[in-house]
């Protein structure tokens, strides 16, 4: 019995560890208007348009913008830029960790 609970524990552990990361994209938002004060708001704004979630973006409050995340098609994407151009792809490890790549 003790033997069948250290299998099963080791099994899950491993697909906890080996599982395939999902792609999380993020595109500036085409809706929301004026600066970013609120991720809430932006994030609500972001589930109008269709997408899973929403971020301010921005280190200057006045200059923040509303950016919506949703998970990638798949192929990546790795758009960069200012948000206007095409997804950009983050795996959510990376995003975690706060890293673009």
């Amino acid at each position: 019995m003790n033997r069948r609970a250290a299998v099963t524990t080791a099994l899950c552990l491993l697909l906890l560890a080996c599982g395939v990361d999902a792609k999380l994209c993020k595109q500036r938002s085409s809706t929301f208007v004026g600066p970013c004060r609120s991720n809430m708001n932006c994030a609500h704004v972001c589930i109008v348009e269709g997408k899973t979630g929403g971020y301010c973006k921005g280190y200057v409050p006045f200059f923040k913008i509303c950016m919506c995340t949703f998970e990638c098609g798949g192929g990546g994407g790795g758009g960069g830029g200012d948000g206007s151009g095409p997804p950009q792809a983050l795996t959510v490890r990376a995003r975690r960790a706060g890293s673009s790549a």
